[in-house]
């Protein structure tokens, strides 16, 4: 079973392979494909599941069938527990032959499962299944769920993401730690692992407040693929705000079509126009009587297309489209550090890092911190 949107992949997005070891067990099988299917659920990608070895598909099938469609990144998620022969040796091999098969496309492992706390719940709940102690599973496993995610920890921090900001600040030495440019600049370190971008966010002068004031107000996010959505919405549905992403609304797929653009520019043309509260909602459904554009007063990040963001700063020019703030950071070697040197010449308020570097987890990053810091400043007032 492929857990898999193809059409999704047709605008060069991301696409995930779980890999699983294999077995002769009949059931392994479909355990991975519901691993698989589940996690597309989670985070709105194409996803494929593959066994190492003793079932189809294979790694190779997989990233063959993903890169056929569309895909130029490919995201393997190792569904083992730990580092071993297979993760030092096996598959790093096997990747190195797709990467020169596929050389259009960028192939990335991921971490395997390892040390993780959640982990450490799955098997608390499953003892509390047989001591019958289950009153309270639900409640812990959801807290932590809360605050194990990276890239959207809500309120209250968790003690392992406090030793990490620890860390980063020691090695980081800011001279107000407390600073809201720099508690954003902490979380995109947090969440890449690379202190060295601490120097290569860019904010214009009134970025963080025109972002905060936006959230204080309710306003929508608009992301350019459906991996930066991923990754703000569970911050942002707690909080009350619509997280939105068209990149895969027929509309946007008949559009790109007809005027020969990407899906992330007709995505965004769609975005202005509908309004922000129909932003997902089908033609019969859309309230077309609503004044401005969807993008007015809203927060809009990229973090991958940088068509997407191409187009936006011509709706700016050319149709007065008006976001409150701009959260530009797509990656690649193709356009991409152009349309950030754009984006700031553009006048708007924006956060970006110049050059090829960015991607989708550095926007959600970047306003998972601005959504904290306008917590933090809302409790501060009451």
């Amino acid at each position: 079973m492929h857990a898999v949107d193809m059409e999704a992949l047709a605008d060069g997005a991301t696409g995930v392979v779980v890999l699983g070891h294999g077995s002769r067990a009949p059931e392994a099988k479909g355990l991975l494909d519901w691993v698989a299917e589940k996690l597309a659920e989670r985070l709105q990608l194409p996803v494929l599941a593959a066994s190492l070895q003793f079932n189809q598909p294979t790694l190779d099938d997989c990233c063959h069938e993903l890169a056929a469609a569309g895909a130029r990144r490919i995201i393997i998620a190792p569904y083992f527990l730990f580092a071993g022969n297979h993760m030092q040796r096996d598959i790093p091999e096997e990747l190195s032959r797709l990467r020169q098969e596929l050389a259009g496309t960028e192939i990335i492992l991921a971490e395997p499962l390892g040390a993780h706390e959640l982990l450490v719940e799955v098997l608390a709940s499953r003892t509390r299944e047989k001591t019958g102690d289950d009153s309270d599973a639900g409640d812990v496993l959801a807290s932590f769920l809360d605050a194990g995610c990276s890239t959207c920890p809500p309120l209250p921090q968790h003690p392992i993401e406090a030793e990490s900001f620890e860390i980063i600040d020691s090695l980081l030495e800011p001279d107000d730690s407390e600073d809201p440019e720099y508690q954003v600049v902490r979380r995109v370190v947090h969440t890449t692992g690379d202190p060295s971008l601490a120097r290569g966010v860019v904010f214009s002068g009134a970025a963080v407040g025109a972002g905060l004031e936006a959230l204080a107000t309710g306003a929508g996010i608009y992301c350019d693929v459906k991996m930066a959505a991923a990754g703000i919405e569970p911050t942002a549905s707690a909080r009350g705000l619509d997280v939105s992403c068209l990149v895969g609304d027929p509309a946007t797929i008949a559009m790109a079509k007809q005027f020969g653009i990407t899906r992330g520019a007709a995505a965004m043309r769609l975005a202005v126009e509908r309004p922000a509260q129909n932003w997902s909602a089908d033609d019969a459904a859309r309230d077309q009587s609503a004044d401005g554009s969807g993008l007015d007063g809203a927060i809009v990040a990229v973090g991958n297309s940088p068509t997407a963001l191409f187009e936006l700063l011509r709706l700016v020019r050319e149709e007065g489209v008006r976001p409150a703030l701009v959260v530009g950071v797509p990656v690649g070697f193709v356009g991409a550090a152009e349309s950030k040197q754009e984006l700031l010449a553009s006048g708007l308020p924006c956060i970006t890092i110049p050059g090829n570097r960015g991607g989708s987890a550095i926007a959600a990053a970047i306003v998972n911190a601005l959504m904290r810091l306008s917590v933090k400043a809302r409790q501060e007032m009451d």
